[in-house]
């Protein structure tokens, strides 16, 4: 039982991060993606964006969403362990 509490809590911490960032909630991806451009370097001058900024910030939201698939799955599988484990210790 002391293994699955754990992995039963990372299972749904992750479940719930990645479907965050598969809905866009509150616009977390997008702001993730503001924020880390404002950190590598600034976009444009003056605050405009050009189309290949533009759409350099629009992949990177789809990678930031695909993302967010991986950790549903591996939120899953860490749930699905965690069950595992807790059934083996009844």
């Amino acid at each position: 039982m002391g293994r699955a509490v754990p992995a039963v809590s990372l299972g749904l911490l992750l479940i719930v991060t990645g479907l965050a960032l598969v809905a866009d909630y509150r616009g977390i991806a997008s702001r993730h993606i503001e924020l880390a451009q404002r950190l590598v370097r600034p976009i444009g001058l003056g605050g405009r964006t050009s189309r290949a900024d533009e759409r350099l910030r629009n992949r990177f939201i789809l990678f930031d969403r695909a993302f967010g698939v991986l950790m549903v799955l591996l939120g899953v599988l860490a749930l699905t362990g965690g069950a595992y484990l807790s059934a083996l210790h009844v």
